[in-house]
C-alpha cells in the first residue's frame, strides 16, 4: 500500500465518524452510543430526535444543550497523532479531504481549508432561518449548560435580527439548512476531480460505516471514475471491499490504520 501512496500524484482522504474515535470524540449515531453519552435522554429521544430542526422548535434548551454539549467536546478534544500522520503523506502532492464530520479537527490540525468538502457542514458556524446570516461559534463562548439535564440555560445563541440561531449543519428532515459555504467546498473538488482523471490517485477511506454510505458510496464513484486510482479502507469492523484489486483493507480502528501506511 505505501507503494501507491508514494506513486500517486493526488490523494483523496474521505473520513467519517471512525476517524474521530481516537481523539476521544464518540461515535453515537445508534441509540446504545448515543444514549452513553446523552444519559438525560435515555429513552426520551434518540439522536435523530435530537439532530432536527423541529426539536428545536419544539425544545430550545434541550436542543443547545446537545448541540452546546457537542460543540464543547469538539472544541477541546485534541486531533489525534494519525492527522499528523496523514500530513505528512499529503506533503508536496496534491491532496482533497471529504469528510462528513462537523467537528473541525482536520483543520485544527493544520490541513488547508481550501482542500476540505464538509458534507454535512459544520458546528463551528451558526446560521440564522429567518435572515440567512451565518457566524462564527466563537461569538457564543458563553452559552451554559447543565450537564446533568443537557439543558442549555438562556439566554441560547440569537441573530442580530433575534431569531433563535441553530448550528450550520445538514439534519435530518432538514429544509432549513444553508449550504452556500459547502456548494462552494464542493465545486472545488469537483474541479479537483477533474484535474486528477488522467493521473494515478489513491483514496485514504478512514471510519466510515455503512448505515449512512454517502462517504463509502463517493470513493466508489471516485475509482469509477478515475481509471488509475486505488482505494485504502480503514475500518475495524465494517471493512469488507469489493473483489477489485485497486481496494485494500485494513482491519483497524482509524489511528491503528493510519499508522500503517506511515511505516
Amino acid at each position: 500500500m505505501q507503494k501507491y501512496i508514494k506513486e500517486c500524484q493526488a490523494i483523496i482522504i474521505t473520513a467519517g465518524a471512525g476517524m474521530g474515535v481516537d481523539s476521544g470524540i464518540p461515535d453515537f449515531r445508534g441509540n446504545e452510543g448515543f444514549w452513553k453519552v446523552y444519559r438525560a435522554f435515555e429513552n426520551k429521544f434518540s439522536f435523530k430526535d435530537c439532530a432536527n430542526p423541529q426539536f428545536m422548535l419544539k425544545y430550545p434548551n434541550l436542543f443547545w444543550g446537545f448541540y452546546g454539549h457537542r460543540l464543547h467536546m469538539y472544541r477541546n478534544k485534541i486531533p489525534h497523532e494519525g492527522f499528523q500522520i496523514l500530513k505528512k503523506i499529503c506533503f508536496n502532492k496534491n491532496y482533497f479531504i471529504v469528510t462528513s464530520n462537523v467537528d473541525g479537527q482536520f483543520q485544527r490540525s493544520g490541513f488547508d481549508s481550501n482542500n476540505m468538502y464538509e458534507i454535512n457542514g459544520s458546528i463551528h458556524q451558526f446560521q440564522c432561518t429567518l435572515c440567512n446570516k451565518l457566524y462564527d461559534s466563537e461569538k457564543f463562548k458563553n452559552l451554559s449548560i447543565d450537564l446533568e439535564k443537557l439543558r442549555a440555560a438562556d439566554p441560547l445563541p440569537q441573530c442580530e435580527c433575534n431569531h433563535l440561531l441553530r448550528p450550520n449543519i445538514l439534519m435530518f428532515d432538514d429544509q432549513d439548512w444553508i449550504s452556500t459555504i459547502y456548494e462552494r467546498q464542493q465545486k472545488r473538488f469537483q474541479e479537483f476531480l477533474e484535474k486528477q482523471i488522467s493521473n494515478k490517485v489513491c483514496v485514504i477511506e478512514i471510519g466510515a460505516g455503512i448505515s449512512i454510505p454517502n462517504i463509502r458510496n463517493l470513493g466508489h464513484t471516485i475509482l469509477d471514475k478515475i481509471k488509475q486510482s486505488v482505494m485504502i479502507r480503514i475500518n475495524p469492523i465494517e471493512n469488507e471491499i469489493p473483489n477489485d484489486d485497486r481496494y485494500f483493507s485494513i482491519k483497524k480502528g482509524g489511528l491503528e490504520g493510519i499508522k500503517e501506511l506511515g511505516d
